[in-house]
């Protein structure tokens, strides 16, 4: 391995207030960006270590900010995302299945900190997809180049509409939904087989606040929210739940939750006036519309992804 792509967030200091305080601001929210100066700066600490690590191993290295990439990424051995989960899902979007990539958590949440700052919220970063922060950066990358640890091929959501597929595969979860959260998302879905379409469900007819699907790796964070099955980070499956469905038909209520096997997929027919497929949070979306048909499967190129499954357990 010789040639390593940073890919970098942006900290909400550096996003919203430009490095700099406002020059007026009340007491509170002047507390409020005094912490984020101080989390900007554990950060720009940790693009630091990783850089300097890198030049220590002799390798060959380039950092782009997540703001900065809007193509697939190419000519690179491996991919190292520094933030938190939300950074290695953006940077999942630009990857193939040739080049694996590990997050580095940047700035984890510190329980001491929540406590001491209680007039605002102090969470930070989850890091559930990270396998390394900035003090144990460099063990990890030796594991790695050495070949003593090795990558999980993990799946991705694969997304037709009308029978066009959409570029982006989703690492996380899929989410359909009204883009008013207010308003009912109204569809009829059923599982079919992949290469013959034959139904393994009967056509559910819902009204709710939408339709999420996720990955294995995905079965963490909302789904699990939502009291969905927390499943293994290399499950061949998918999980789809129906969300605060209306008055859902009582013969039909093992069909709002449920797996999708490997060889299966989750046909859609949308039926509200407007709706919105997003992938992997609220960046990457899709616009649907009455009438319009939608499937999701496993048909998307695995992830090859450095992590620990202490998080599954």
């Amino acid at each position: 391995m010789q040639r390593v792509l940073l890919f970098v967030k942006r900290t909400p200091f550096d996003l919203h207030f430009n490095k700099r305080f406002p020059e007026a601001a009340s007491t509170l929210l002047r507390r409020v960006i005094g912490h984020l100066q101080k989390r900007d700066t554990k950060h720009e600490a940790t693009i630091k270590t990783c850089k300097d690590v890198l030049d220590k191993r002799g390798l060959s290295w380039k950092s782009l900010y997540w703001d900065e990439l809007n193509e697939k990424i190419r000519d690179v051995d491996l991919v190292v995302t520094i933030g938190g989960d939300g950074t290695l899902l953006q940077a999942s979007h630009f990857l193939g299945s040739s080049i694996p990539i590990f997050g580095v958590n940047s700035d984890p949440t510190q329980i001491n900190e929540l406590e001491k700052n209680s007039e605002f919220d102090a969470n930070r970063s989850t890091g559930y997809l990270c396998v390394a922060t900035k003090d144990t950066f460099e063990q990890v990358l030796e594991e790695v180049i050495e070949e003593k640890r090795c990558p999980l091929s993990v799946k991705r959501i694969s997304t037709r509409v009308n029978d066009s597929l959409l570029q982006a595969c989703a690492l996380n979860d899929v989410l359909l939904a009204h883009p008013d959260p207010s308003a009912m998302t109204k569809c009829t879905l059923r599982v079919c087989k992949k290469h013959t379409s034959e139904p393994v469900s009967p056509p559910i007819h819902t009204r709710s606040s939408g339709l999420r699907i996720c990955t294995g790796i995905g079965s963490t964070a909302a789904m699990n929210s939502a009291g969905g099955y927390v499943m293994a980070p290399s499950s061949k499956k998918l999980q789809y739940m129906v969300r605060e469905p209306s008055m859902p038909n009582p013969l039909h209520q093992r069909f709002i939750h449920k797996m999708i096997e490997e060889d299966e997929m989750l046909h859609v027919e949308f039926s509200g006036e407007q709706g919105t497929v997003y992938m992997d949070g609220p960046h990457l979306y899709h616009n649907v519309r009455y009438g319009d048909v939608i499937e999701f499967s496993t048909d998307a190129p695995e992830l090859q992804m450095f992590m620990n499954d202490r998080n599954f357990a």
